[in-house]
């Protein structure tokens, strides 16, 4: 294991890795522009840190090979410092960048830092402040193998479930990729989880039995991380009132939901219930275009139509949101797999499953029963048993969201999800005229049923 490690960045996640890694064994120097940020938190790393104000002294003062670990912000920050430690380190020097930055930034630090023999690894890190404290998930990116040290220092900080949950991804920005798809799937699971708290208020749960309802789905190995921490969120109360009803409701995001819609797009790979979960963020922050128009208010509660309560129930939510989860965890594979085949990477699903069962965000219990049907299936993403996950909650999820229909109630991804599904498992679509239109006015020309050629019509020939 290493000895001692750089580090930079000792904002929340940063100081809580660094505790971390202390904690584990190896030194701890890092670099503040703030002497006082520094004497602030020294104590609590019981003699295995100290700081540096100026950068230069932080490199003069590390062993070499130097290994340095950025915890800081994404984009013009990261790239800023990594401009100026490739003009500061040696050859066979590391920097480890462990903040959020997009693959392709990423990509292009390791083929700058590669013309000067200084390794370059992309890491992606999930589990928030406690998650880098006591066991993140941790995403690799690297071109080449890691120092044995740096790969023992790395496994022992990472989250236990109960295998190390580390994933290893060939190429400087696959690591960030891969969390930038675990982020994007988060956003749709959030949202549906959302969906089926909405729905069960209109069907007047109190917040208690909501959260019963969440805790219930453990029982049924139905459980992951977000629905645990909403049953939590749903018990908890400020004085009288619980403090979910006291919070407004808008959502913001930091943006790798976006990367993930923008990077489906460039790949070709459709990941509705994603864009649907991003799109709903943006709406939340919409206003009320048309409350007056419609005579709502925040306090105002739909009529309901009689079936409404017969249908929303505990057994069909659960298998409605089991869909929807199963819906988005294929469409970000997806994205995954084209990513893998354009760059002939071979990423293993099994490896992803295990890198995200613990630590992460999106760490449930869906994902053990993704990793066995991995082991028997020749192509996971065609297989039986995976489409049967979906199939056989398929009459349930129509019949919740026509009831939500009915009723006025959005419900963006679930609706999305199951668009997705019924779309995929179609044995034909109406695409067909979409190449006629295109052809009728920009002569894009059609591909003929009996034909691979692309041909042009002239369409006015009857007129």
């Amino acid at each position: 294991m290493l000895s001692e490690i750089g580090l930079i960045g000792l904002g929340v996640m940063g100081k809580n890795i660094a505790l971390n890694i202390a904690e584990k064994g190896t030194f701890v120097k890092a670099f503040n522009g703030s002497q006082e940020k520094i004497d602030a938190i020294s104590d609590e790393f019981g003699g295995m840190f100290s700081g540096f104000t100026k950068l230069e002294e932080l490199i003069d003062n590390l062993e070499r090979p130097r290994n340095i670990l950025l915890m800081i912000p994404s984009g013009q920050p990261t790239h800023s410092v990594v401009n100026q430690l490739s003009n500061l380190l040696d050859e066979g020097d590391v920097i480890i960048d462990g903040g959020n930055s997009f693959y392709q930034e990423s990509e292009n630090h390791g083929n700058i830092l590669s013309s000067k023999s200084i390794e370059f690894i992309g890491m992606g890190v999930s589990g928030g402040e406690e998650g880098a404290r006591h066991g993140p998930a941790i995403m690799i990116g690297s071109a080449n193998n890691l120092s044995d040290e740096l790969v023992e220092l790395l496994s022992a900080i990472s989250a236990k479930a109960p295998n190390d949950c580390i994933g290893f991804y060939k190429g400087h920005g696959s690591g960030h990729f891969i969390k930038m798809v675990h982020n994007g799937i988060e956003y749709a699971e959030m949202q549906l989880i959302t969906e089926a708290y909405y729905l069960l208020k209109y069907a007047e749960y109190s917040n208690i039995e909501i959260a019963e309802f969440f805790e219930s789905l453990k029982g049924r190995n139905q459980s992951s991380y977000l629905i645990e921490i909403t049953s939590e969120i749903l018990r908890k109360k400020d004085g009288e009132f619980f403090t979910l009803d006291l919070i407004k409701p808008f959502a913001n995001n930091k943006g790798t939901g976006k990367l993930t819609i923008e990077t489906s797009f460039e790949l070709g790979i459709s990941a509705p219930s994603i864009y649907a979960a991003y799109d709903a963020r943006v709406q939340s922050n919409a206003g009320d275009t048309w409350k007056k128009a419609t005579n709502q208010s925040e306090d105002t509660m739909l009529e309901l139509d009689h079936s409404f309560n017969k249908i929303i129930n505990e057994s069909n939510l659960s298998k409605a949101l089991y869909f929807g989860r199963i819906a988005a965890m294929v469409q970000g594979l997806k994205i995954i797999h084209k990513y893998s085949e354009i760059n002939s990477l071979s990423i293993n699903y099994s490896d992803i499953f295990n890198n995200w069962s613990g630590g992460c965000i999106i760490r449930s219990q869906m994902l053990d029963e993704l990793l066995e049907i991995d082991k028997t299936a020749e192509d996971f993403l065609k297989s039986e048993s995976l489409h049967n996950l979906l199939k056989d909650n398929l009459s349930v999820v129509k019949d919740v969201v026509s009831s939500s229909m009915l009723n006025n109630i959005s419900l963006p991804v679930l609706s999305s999800s199951l668009n997705w599904y019924l779309n995929l498992s179609s044995s034909s679509n109406p695409s067909n005229l979409i190449q006629a239109q295109r052809d009728y006015f920009g002569s894009h020309t059609v591909q003929l049923l009996d034909s691979e050629e692309y041909i042009h019509i002239d369409w006015r020939e009857n007129e």
